[in-house]
């Protein structure tokens, strides 16, 4: 997999590189008020059952919130500055790029994964 991508941002060519494990606690901190602030705009139910009513109804209000607290992420996850500065389709071409390149959803499943294991092993 690759190590970096570039994209273009606000015309010019931008290098975004995988997240090494030495930004953890950066990422961690970034993020560290939105599990709360997701809780308030959606349930837990909704979260399950996702879809594009609940998008469409939910996510202004939870981006209206959390939007310090996204950008913030987004620019530790993509060492892009200004992140707020970006036009949408700019900024999804990021999350999309730091999604892809770290391969979040490969990481989600095995700390889940890893979360199961340790449970076994201390029952």
């Amino acid at each position: 997999m690759a190590k970096s991508k570039k994209i273009k941002l606000n015309g010019e060519q931008v290098e975004i590189k995988k997240i090494p494990i030495g930004k953890f606690s950066e990422l961690m901190l970034a993020i560290d008020n939105l599990p709360s602030l997701v809780s308030e705009a959606i349930s837990f139910e909704e979260l399950e059952n996702l879809n594009n009513e609940i998008l469409l109804t939910k996510l202004p209000t939870l981006l209206a919130k959390a939007q310090d607290d996204i950008f913030k992420l987004v620019s530790v996850a993509s060492g892009v500055e200004n992140i707020e500065e970006l036009d949408f389709e700019e900024f999804f071409d990021v999350v999309t790029t730091v999604i892809e390149l770290n391969n979040i959803q490969a990481i989600v499943s095995k700390v889940k994964n890893l979360g199961k294991v340790l449970k076994a092993k201390v029952n």
